[in-house]
């Protein structure tokens, strides 16, 4: 049976790690962390600490630069 962690970074759920009985799968739903989902690691401290290094040094996304101006 696998057991799974949540793989949160303030407070943002970024993802899950799996335990495969011999390593921990990555599975990433940020897209700031494309290139680890599916990576293998020893250690579940290491998964966060890949996961965290990653998602600080990508650029935040946003989905609007400026706000909407509503005009009355």
């Amino acid at each position: 049976m696998r057991q799974s962690y949540i793989i949160e970074i303030d407070g943002v759920f970024v993802g899950a790690a799996a335990f495969y009985g011999d390593s921990y799968r990555f599975v990433g739903v940020d897209s700031r962390l494309k290139g680890l989902d599916g990576q293998h690691f020893a250690e579940l401290a290491e998964v966060r600490a890949a996961a965290n290094s990653t998602y600080r040094r990508a650029p935040a996304t946003r989905l609007r630069d400026k706000p909407t101006q509503l005009h009355a």
